[in-house]
Parts: structure tokens; C-alpha cells; sequence
């Protein structure tokens, strides 16, 4: 069974869907503020930390909500689905 990911790992997986730098993806608070995270992005983010994190994110009530990077790390941790 693989580790549980660190934040950084979250964000590089977000930040290579994106097609942008993980310390920009960090910096932005709102997926409005980028032009490359729209409904087929957040598909794809899901289904890639879906992927990582072994089905787990499926689980989740309502996060095809989140919006924002920090919001998924935060989600995340409190879940304790990242080291």
C-alpha cells in the first residue's frame, strides 16, 4: 500500500492537469482565476487524486465542489487522506 501524498504531491498532480507551475497553482485561491481549470479539468483532478489516493476521493460528499487547491489539501487533511 502506497503512503499517504503530502501537500506537495497534490498540487503537482493538480498543478501537470493544468499545464501550470505548482508554485502558481499554490499562490491562486480560485479556479475563476485560472483558464485552464474548467469541468473537463476538474474531472480530471478528481479522477487523478481518486487514482492516488486508491478510490478514496469518491467517498467524498460533494467534491465535485471544490474549487480551489487549497480547498482540496484542507478537505484532504481533514479527512486524513494526506500526510
Amino acid at each position: 500500500m502506497k503512503k499517504k501524498p503530502s501537500k506537495e504531491e497534490i498540487i503537482k498532480i493538480v498543478a501537470k492537469i493544468l499545464k501550470m507551475s505548482p508554485q502558481k497553482i499554490e499562490k491562486i485561491d480560485n479556479y475563476e482565476k485560472m483558464d485552464n481549470w474548467d469541468s473537463l479539468a476538474q474531472l480530471d483532478i478528481i479522477s487523478a487524486l481518486d487514482k492516488r489516493l486508491n478510490g478514496k476521493i469518491g467517498k467524498i460528499k460533494n467534491i465535485t465542489e471544490i474549487k480551489s487547491v487549497k480547498k482540496i489539501l484542507s478537505l484532504l487533511k481533514k479527512k486524513s487522506l494526506i500526510a
